[in-house]
């Protein structure tokens, strides 16, 4: 049995459309728990990944040979979980969620089906990830993402949240998050305290920064002009993580920002107010 992209993505929770995205090893895998075996085999996936997807035609069944590595990369990343038990590494399950989370994503709308060993997995090692995740997170007050702010200002949406036209693929896909509108090299700021878990280059993104607020709540910043923070960083509310750009698939500058929960896409507007901008003197 195999599962189509739509279905799929109902399964993960996310959906953002990047063809062929690819997370370094070595921004992935930070932590000095990190094991190697799962880096070879993230390894050779993220191979098998991009020279499977650069010789097929879109829709077409996923190749026997990235099913298995897929495979590996799921056993790998199992054992890995499996061994962080007690040793509270947030880092790399944060990272180890975002890649699973990403290709599955970039696979689902790639291939015409999913193979269901991946389809049942992948978001089973996500919910495992996440549970570890908030077994490692400090006992502090929960965050509450009403109190975060936009990453931009003025507040102007040029594109919401959900179904939409695609503005450069021209066709029907689900947007994960919403796109502000802001000048080349505006400062993007960080919508809460939080730690850095991954600032590099993410496919259709471009130059991407997901921070970490609390074991459940993440937000994403994409298509910068240049990263200003590194994996591991502590940043504040309202500091400059990033200048806005147009790098990956964009048609001109403007910051894509998603908010997550335990890794599922919400729409932004319906937890941040209009009203949580940056000050006036914050301002470009």
């Amino acid at each position: 049995m195999r599962f189509g992209w739509l279905a799929l993505i109902a399964l993960t929770g996310c959906a953002t459309p990047a063809p062929a995205p690819r997370i370094p090893i070595a921004e992935l895998m930070l932590a000095p728990s990190s094991s190697v075996p799962l880096e070879a085999a993230v390894t050779r996936y993220q191979q098998s990944a991009r020279a499977t997807r650069a010789s097929v035609v879109q829709g077409a069944p996923m190749p026997t040979d990235h099913a298995r590595a897929w495979t590996m990369l799921l056993d790998a990343s199992e054992t890995w979980v499996s061994a962080q038990k007690g040793l509270h590494d947030n880092t790399g399950a944060a990272r180890l969620r975002l890649l699973l989370e990403t290709e599955l994503t970039t696979d689902a709308h790639t291939f015409g089906d999913i193979p269901e060993e991946v389809a049942h997995r992948v978001p089973h090692i996500i919910r495992q990830l996440s549970d570890q995740l908030t077994v490692a997170a400090p006992r502090k007050a929960p965050v509450d993402p009403r109190r975060f702010r936009w990453p931009a200002a003025p507040f102007v949406l040029s594109s919401p949240y959900g179904e939409r036209m695609h503005p450069i693929a021209a066709e029907s896909r689900f947007h994960a998050g919403v796109d502000l509108e802001a000048p080349l090299r505006q400062p993007v700021r960080a919508a809460s305290d939080g730690t850095v878990i991954f600032s590099g280059w993410n496919g259709a993104h471009g130059r991407q920064v997901e921070l970490m607020h609390d074991a459940h709540w993440t937000t994403r910043y994409s298509h910068l002009d240049k990263l200003l923070v590194k994996p591991g960083t502590e940043v504040k509310k309202g500091q400059v993580i990033g200048l806005a750009g147009a790098s990956g698939l964009a048609t001109g500058p403007h910051v894509h920002f998603e908010l997550r929960r335990d890794g599922d896409a919400l729409d932004p507007e319906l937890f941040i107010p209009q009203s949580n901008q940056p000050l006036m003197s914050e301002r470009p």
